[in-house]
């Protein structure tokens, strides 16, 4: 009779060991599917910042050109007009002298707001991503800390 309760047991050990065994394989399997889905998540993610680069840095590109177009067609008008005026009074080219300083400062200011407002699709862009990395990292490392303290307990 002893010899069987001890063949239970070792039976009732091997059937625990196997549930054990089994139940560590699916948590196992578990994180690696959450692991693999994470990287395919960031993977997307990365790719999608990539694409938003690119596309802020055509506009940014644009603004540039767009930038250079207005200063060259500002000096040719201002070149034209310096050259009809020059026969004109001291009166006219005084008030000439302050449109032109009107007109760059407009430009000035024009342009100051265009690279401001591009800078902070740019900023807004990254923003958005460190924002994403973060919800995804976080809980990744929240189950990893408690996963270390069930371990080490």
């Amino acid at each position: 009779m002893n010899n069987e309760n001890n063949l239970s047991d070792s039976e009732n050990e091997k059937i625990n060991e196997k549930h054990f065994q089994k139940g560590r394989q699916n948590f196992i399997d578990g994180i690696k599917d959450g692991f693999e889905n994470f990287k395919t998540s960031l993977e997307e993610k990365s790719k999608k910042n990539k694409e938003l680069w690119e596309e802020n840095k055509e506009k940014v590109n644009k603004f540039f050109n767009g930038v250079k177009q207005d200063w060259e067609s500002k000096i040719k008008e201002w070149n034209t007009e310096m050259e009809q005026r020059r026969l004109e009074t001291k009166e006219q080219w005084d008030a000439h002298k302050k449109k032109i300083s009107q007109d760059f400062k407009n430009w000035q200011e024009k342009t100051q707001q265009k690279w401001e407002e591009g800078v902070k699709a740019v900023r807004k862009g990254f923003f958005r991503a460190y924002l994403w990395t973060l919800l995804l990292i976080i809980p990744i490392i929240i189950i990893l800390v408690i996963i270390i303290r069930i371990i080490g307990f």
